[in-house]
């Protein structure tokens, strides 16, 4: 979510966009995160979109155009005046994903764009790399020691933020609150919704285990892993057909769409109602909060003496610093979890769910987006994850293990699918197929 709040064209805009957001007042973020939800797409579907109302426009909007938070008044006169920010700090609602919000004059339009967010794949790919938990360990280094330098007043403002708004009791008026008396464990609650979308843990679930303990649904999506390589498999060899000019051409496109449809099924299933909408919105908010930190020589970076030229490099850095190790594989983590959020956004629309549809996900043209970000998917899980997703699947005979043949069958045949409903927005998220 944070990530779509700041993106800019300019790099140096977005810089000032994502420094400015680490030093807003709690309440402001609280404002930001209301206002996301409350102009998400598909907000008024009564059958896909979570009934969870939001703070209204009368009480997020005039806390995203004040000021006076950030730099506090000056007494110098007879009047108290706000002092001036820093020429470069961006307003909260000057941030591209929510500027222009309806402030909540009935005689003004609401001309905004619908907001939008990641898929729950991004929160799950980028927790992978351990950056929860060793935030998790500086913050608590920070608070109860000395061992690390005294932090700017750029830093104390975004641990400020990560304390009370990540790492806390988090508001129960906030839509993005997914924790109470009866789920006091957000780490547990956020493996169980891992598990119950994609019908697996983190990878270093079994280290976090014993201090919280989580439940595995029974009616888990336990074939998404084996459907979706069946899928990334078929879509390689339709890339490879593709750009081939001579030869055999054995892409199949209604292979393609029913799995496509299976996976649509899938998520469907899970997000009836709005199911698990918030839990997701929270997951993905406090995930690319943290990422954003290390996506750059952030303020947090430089203090803690981790500067460095990519996210995992930074990563391992801060890590070093409380004795913490980042996931070896986390620079393929990093670079899967934009393009693999865009594409599970896609098939939750329905965009592949006929063979013309699916068709979108391995023609070769110039301007095909869409084929552009599945071959990253496929390059990147595939170095994040050691399974080569473009080697045909081998048919293995005889006596094998279990957990060697999980890593090369195919799924089982399935029907071909019915005629396909009409693309929907599921769970306030946007279609990003075109």
């Amino acid at each position: 979510m944070f990530r779509q709040l700041v993106t800019a064209p300019n790099p140096a805009d977005q810089l000032n966009n994502i420094n400015s957001l680490f030093t807003y007042h709690p309440l402001q973020i609280s404002a930001i995160v209301e206002t996301v939800w409350q102009n998400r797409y598909n907000a008024a579907s009564t059958q896909t979109s979570s009934p969870f109302f939001p703070w209204s426009p009368q009480v997020t909007h005039p806390l995203l155009i004040e000021k006076s938070f950030f730099s506090g008044y000056t007494w110098a006169g007879n009047t108290a005046l706000p002092i001036n920010p820093p020429s470069n700090f961006v307003p909260p609602l000057q941030q591209p994903g929510i500027k222009d919000t309806w402030n909540g004059d009935p005689a003004v339009a609401n001309h905004t764009r619908p907001t939008n967010w990641d898929h729950l794949i991004y929160a799950y790919i980028i927790e992978n790399t351990r950056i929860f938990d060793i935030f998790a360990k500086v913050l608590d280094t920070y608070m109860f020691t000395e061992q690390l330098e005294t932090p700017s007043a750029e830093s104390q403002l975004f641990w400020r933020n990560l304390e009370y708004l990540i790492f806390g009791d988090a508001m129960p008026s906030m839509v993005w609150t997914a924790t109470s008396r009866s789920r006091r464990d957000e780490i547990a609650d956020r493996l169980t919704a891992y598990y119950w979308m994609f019908g697996i843990d983190l990878s270093h679930a079994p280290d976090i285990a014993a201090q919280h303990p989580y439940q595995k649904p029974a009616a888990a999506n336990r074939d998404f892993i084996p459907t979706f390589e069946a899928l990334a498999r078929e879509v390689w060899r339709g890339i490879v057909n593709a750009r081939n000019t001579s030869g055999a051409n054995d892409t199949d496109a209604t292979v393609i769409a029913t799995l496509a449809r299976r996976l649509y099924d899938m998520m469907a299933t899970r997000r009836i109602n709005g199911n698990l909408s918030r839990e997701e919105f929270r997951a993905v908010s406090v995930i690319s909060f943290l990422n954003l930190a290390v996506q750059y020589d952030s303020p947090a970076v430089v203090d803690l003496k981790a500067s460095a030229s990519s996210p995992e490099m930074r990563l391992q850095k801060i890590g070093e610093r409380v004795h913490m190790n980042c996931h070896v594989k986390s620079k393929p983590f990093f670079d899967l979890a934009g393009p693999f959020s865009t594409l599970m956004q896609s098939i939750e629309s329905g965009a592949f769910n006929t063979p013309a549809g699916a068709e979108l996900l391995y023609k070769q043209t110039p301007a095909n987006i869409v084929s552009r970000n599945a071959e990253e998917v496929i390059d990147q899980y595939s170095l994040a994850t050691g399974r080569d997703l473009k080697s045909k699947p081998v048919l293995v005979t005889g006596h094998t293990s279990e957990s060697a043949m999980h890593s090369t069958r195919r799924s089982p045949p399935i029907a071909a699918p019915t005629a396909a409903p009409a693309p929907r927005r599921l769970n306030g998220q946007s279609s990003v197929a075109h």
